[in-house]
């Protein structure tokens, strides 16, 4: 991970925006999600609870269903910390492990972070 340019960054939010985002919301009639928020406090006990073995943290994107009660059809992230298998980082949802991790795992996954929208600065 590297910083970048604030002007860079600016740039590619608007590219998303104009783009990706723009299209989920044609084709879902939403207004999808446009960035997450994360407490720092959990983000720092999610990174400081991983075990000894973890190499990294993965972000992937995901989406609720139509049922759920804050977020229907909303894009979201979830975190899980990954582990090294021989040459690549790998974690749970990649290796297609569906028992070991569960909602106490300090691997993860770690989701529900405030959507905007709807709760937007």
């Amino acid at each position: 991970m590297k910083p970048i340019d604030l002007s860079i960054a600016q740039k590619m939010v608007e590219r998303y925006a104009a783009t990706r985002k723009k299209l989920i919301d044609k084709e879902h009639n939403i207004n999808d999600t446009q960035s997450v928020w994360l407490s720092l406090d959990k983000l720092k006990s999610f990174i400081n609870n991983l075990p000894e073995h973890a190499t990294g943290v993965r972000i992937h994107f995901a989406a609720y269903d139509h049922n759920n009660e804050h977020y229907p059809n909303q894009t979201t992230a979830i975190l899980i910390g990954t582990s090294e298998n021989h040459i690549e980082h790998t974690d749970a949802i990649e290796d297609g492990v569906a028992g070991p991790l569960g909602s106490e795992d300090p691997m993860g996954p770690f989701n529900q972070g405030p959507l905007c929208p709807p709760k937007c600065p």
